[in-house]
């Protein structure tokens, strides 16, 4: 009966202690209640524990008079640890072998010395924790009723170890939480604020006060790559005041910025930066709101689908914040200020695309406006010739290659331009066109290729040229051989590699444009005489197309005079229902230098003479024979010609002849006036006396 009363009391004592031992919060706490209750028993043990850790491996709580000491040193891992872990049994040392077999451990021995210790393993459901170490100092050796009172004990440790760990692992893991909620909540602050912001400025702003905010960093700026690229756009938000940010916006030199390599090889970097630094020079204002001989910066690149955009330059921070979690924290707020920041970009690009929309479409508009009357909207004719041009150019049509249409002047060029790009696979997109004899030459490079802003006096902002505008479709250049000689290679360049440079700026632009060129005059020639390029002419020459003149394709007229007399009579309010056979049998026998373009406007001015339902036409053309017919086409003007003596009369034949030749270009160094060797107001002044209409000279 004492013996069951013994074990009860013993049990109890033991239940007493698993309680206390449930109540510590940490393991030196544990180990300071276990002395406590030691202290208590008739022989007064000395408890040490080794708790092996899964994360920082083991450690030694040892208990000095009231101060607990830990101790982590690999010379724990050759102590007896290893040997419970493979028995699972107490072990029992006498103190010279504990001396001789762990004597790193017995040097650890405060005052006073032990003479017997017992090592025994702290198991919960099998799982080894640690274990526990009892030392007596009274010259007795642990007995069998000790070792299984000791045992009690280091099942009730298991037990408060285990329970210990388990809740010290739901708080870490509450702890976590928490910051995984309160870094979730930053990210939906920032993505709230980058989804709504155009500007880079106002988003710099927002950014920055959700960063000082939760962070507590004070000086938060963005660096962005600018259009040149020597130089980088620096947003800065310097919180010297809590509640309103110092902004400023400085274009800086990439050479002497520190985030030019952030920006080369897009990974967070960590620097020291010091007043006296050659990058401080681009950091005054940090150093001038916060004197200080170091500043720690962090540099974090924002990335958007793998492209390095900019840079996320924080400063005036504790250290712990470029660490760990909160550098990776970091990080996404840095790829949310990505999306802003391609945002911004697409909304600029968005703004440049609608200016060039706008340009496009009052380019297409006087486009519209110039087709006037004098231009086909459909081919006409049925002859062998022109029938045999079809072909060709149903041919040529629906490849990429460069076409080159040959031919007199007024013999349609323009229709049979658009006749290929209509049957083309870029019939959707409007083909764009331009007239190389009517820019002036210094501004013909910039119509063709764009300039930047600030490129030359007058240059207000980009404009897109001609070869952008046609990017997937096709650009017709008409009077192609009149294009300057030091322009060509230019020319030559984006038809080889489709690529061009705008005047004035450095950045490569790739076009996918199909070219249609024309021109009346004779390039072969024109090569031989070193007036156009040979590699030039070779490119454009591919698949040369020769239009027939109108003296070649007779049999067309009576088809092309109906035409223009129903166009005519639309555009005139007329109503002319008939053509008798000898009008045209008229126009058929008359010779026409100036081709369509002159039979077109005969057409118009019989419409505007004719006073009935039936065409007439002008009573000189009526009665004059082919060569006086041919030459009032010419030369007649709706003012009388004054009376001219016979020099007089060989100068109006010479200028006339050389206007015509120059396609009507009076100035330049393709005018008439540079081949007759006159001043442009020279020449100008005597058209003037001698009655010379420049358009009615290219009728």
């Amino acid at each position: 009966m004492t013996q069951r009363l013994e074990y009860l009391h013993e049990q109890k004592n033991c239940l007493r202690l698993t309680h206390q031992l449930l109540d510590q919060s940490n393991v030196a706490q544990l180990l300071q209640s276990m002395n406590a209750y030691l202290r208590e028993s008739p022989v007064s043990y000395q408890c040490t524990m080794l708790v092996d850790d899964p994360v920082d491996g083991p450690l030694l709580y040892r208990q000095h008079q009231d101060e607990v000491q830990c101790i982590s040193d690999e010379m724990l891992l050759n102590g007896p640890l290893r040997l419970i872990e493979a028995t699972r049994a107490p072990l029992h040392l006498c103190a010279d072998e504990y001396q001789q077999r762990y004597p790193a451990l017995y040097s650890l021995t405060k005052a006073p010395a032990f003479c017997d210790a017992l090592i025994l393993p702290i198991l919960n459901h099998r799982r080894l924790l640690g274990y526990c170490e009892l030392r007596r100092a009274d010259g007795h050796r642990f007995d069998s009723e000790d070792v299984a009172c000791a045992e009690l004990l280091s099942e009730s440790l298991g037990v408060a170890l285990e329970h210990l760990q388990a809740r010290l692992s739901l708080g870490l893991e509450q702890h976590q939480l928490c910051e995984e909620r309160d870094d979730f909540h930053v990210l939906v602050n920032v993505t709230n604020a980058v989804i709504t912001e155009r500007s880079v400025e106002s988003l710099v702003e927002k950014i920055a006060h959700e960063i000082h905010v939760y962070f507590g960093i004070c000086a938060v700026s963005v660096c962005l790559p600018d259009t040149d690229p020597s130089l980088l756009n620096l947003y800065n938000a310097f919180f010297t005041e809590p509640a309103q940010p110092q902004r400023s916006h400085l274009r800086i030199t990439a050479a002497n910025s520190i985030c030019q390599r952030v920006l080369e090889h897009g990974e967070i970097e960590l620097c020291e930066l010091t007043a006296d630094d050659p990058f401080a020079r681009n950091e005054t204002q940090l150093f001038q709101y916060w004197p200080a001989e170091r500043h720690t910066l962090c540099l974090v690149p924002i990335k958007f689908a793998g492209q390095v955009l900019g840079v996320l330059k924080l400063a005036r921070a504790d250290a712990h914040c470029f660490q760990g979690s909160r550098l990776q924290l970091l990080a996404q707020i840095a790829e949310r200020t990505a999306i802003a920041v391609d945002n911004a970009r697409a909304y600029q690009e968005i703004n440049r695309l609608k200016d060039n929309l706008m340009r496009e479409n009052h380019y297409l508009s006087e486009q519209v406006e110039s087709l006037s009357h004098q231009q086909f909207d459909e081919i006409i004719g049925s002859s062998h010739s022109i029938q045999a041009v079809l072909k060709q150019v149903e041919l040529v049509a629906s490849t990429d290659c460069s076409v080159l249409l040959l031919g007199e002047t007024g013999t349609g060029k323009e229709v049979f331009a658009r006749a290929i790009h209509r049957l083309s696979p870029r019939a959707h997109k409007r083909m764009v066109k331009m007239n190389c004899a009517a820019m002036p030459a210094g501004l013909l490079e910039s119509d063709l290729f764009g300039h930047e802003k600030g490129a030359f006096t007058g240059a207000s902002k980009d404009r897109q040229g001609r070869f952008e505008m046609a990017h997937h479709s096709s650009l017709f250049l008409d009077e192609v051989g009149d294009m300057p000689l030091e322009l060509q290679p230019k020319l030559l360049r984006v038809l080889q590699e489709q690529e061009f440079e705008r005047v004035g700026g450095n950045r490569l632009i790739n076009v996918d444009v199909r070219l249609i060129a024309a021109t009346n005059r004779n390039l072969q020639k024109m090569v031989v005489d070193k007036e156009f390029r040979s590699d030039l002419f070779y490119r454009l020459n591919v698949f040369p197309i020769r239009l027939p003149s109108l003296n070649e394709r007779r049999d067309d007229i009576p088809l092309l005079t109906k035409f223009f007399v129903s166009r005519a009579c639309q555009h005139m309010g007329r109503n002319i229902d008939s053509i008798p056979t000898r009008v045209l049998r008229r126009l058929q026998e008359l010779e026409w230098p100036g081709n369509i373009r002159e039979l077109q406007n005969v057409i118009e001015r019989a419409v505007l003479l004719s006073s009935g339902h039936t065409l007439q036409l002008p009573p000189e053309i009526e009665t004059a024979d082919d060569s006086e017919a041919s030459f009032f086409h010419v030369t007649a003007s709706p003012l009388a010609a004054p009376k001219r003596n016979s020099d007089e009369d060989d100068e109006y034949q010479r200028i006339v002849s050389v206007l015509q030749e120059t396609n009507g270009i009076v100035a330049g160094p393709r005018g008439a006036a540079h081949k007759l060797g006159l001043k442009r107001t020279t020449l100008l002044s005597r058209m003037k006396r001698l009655g010379i209409d420049k358009d009615a000279v290219l009728e």
